[in-house]
């Protein structure tokens, strides 16, 4: 059995079942399969989970960087073409996410990991060109730490998208394209009007931010 169709296997499995495969052989006998032949492409099932994670990354990126006017975009658009297309892209296996997408506890970290390095280690290049561009203020040890804030964001975008009801995922969308902004303009100057703009977003989702977006009302100068 080809590796693609064990992982293909293993999902169905999971997504049916609602559970994990008892051990590999217990898998491997369902599918007909030697125990051994598991163990030619993958040493756990953690592994098929953690590659996946991973591939949804790397994938999205050789998306973007199919488009051969991508290394020209200026930097906010580099970030909203990576993470749009990372949406779009993960919505077609979105149960996956939804059900053993990782909680960022210790335990789980490692989980994460592949994924995590592919990521920042492209955010870095886009962080690079922001600071040669000029749109990001090169602020020596804050600059270095930009690609661990934007996988942080990766991560609570993650979260807010399978937790979003709207039609279409539009306000998935919307919150990419506000909190980006703040992020953008946060990395080279003063950042109160796209933050607020931002926080009244959320106002909309969470009642609770209500009065801090009436408190932060209060320190805009009046047009």
């Amino acid at each position: 059995m080809q590796k693609n169709e064990i992982v293909d296997h293993y999902w169905k499995y999971l997504l049916t079942e609602g559970k994990r495969p008892k051990s590999v052989y217990a898998f491997t006998s369902q599918l007909d399969m030697e125990e051994a032949s598991f163990y030619e492409h993958f040493s756990s099932f953690n592994v098929i989970e953690r590659d996946y994670w991973e591939s949804t990354v790397i994938e999205t990126i050789t998306a973007v960087e199919s488009d051969d006017e991508f290394g020209d975009y200026p930097v906010d658009q580099k970030l909203l073409a990576f993470f749009f297309t990372y949406i779009t892209h993960i919505q077609k296996h979105r149960s996956r996410f939804a059900h053993y997408f990782p909680k960022m506890s210790l335990c789980e970290e490692k989980a994460l990991a592949p994924m995590k390095h592919s990521f920042r280690n492209f955010m870095k290049y886009i962080v690079a060109s922001g600071v040669e561009e000029g749109t990001f203020s090169d602020r020596k040890k804050l600059t270095e730490s930009y690609d661990k804030l934007l996988w942080m964001h990766l991560l609570a975008v993650i979260k807010f998208y399978l937790h979003d009801e709207s039609d279409s995922f539009q306000d998935t969308d919307a919150f990419i394209e506000k909190s980006l902004k703040v992020g953008v303009q946060s990395a080279a100057h003063g950042v109160l009007d796209s933050g607020l703009d931002f926080l009244r977003f959320m106002v909309g989702k969470d009642e609770r931010l209500k009065k801090m977006s009436e408190m932060m009302s209060k320190f805009i100068p009046k047009n």
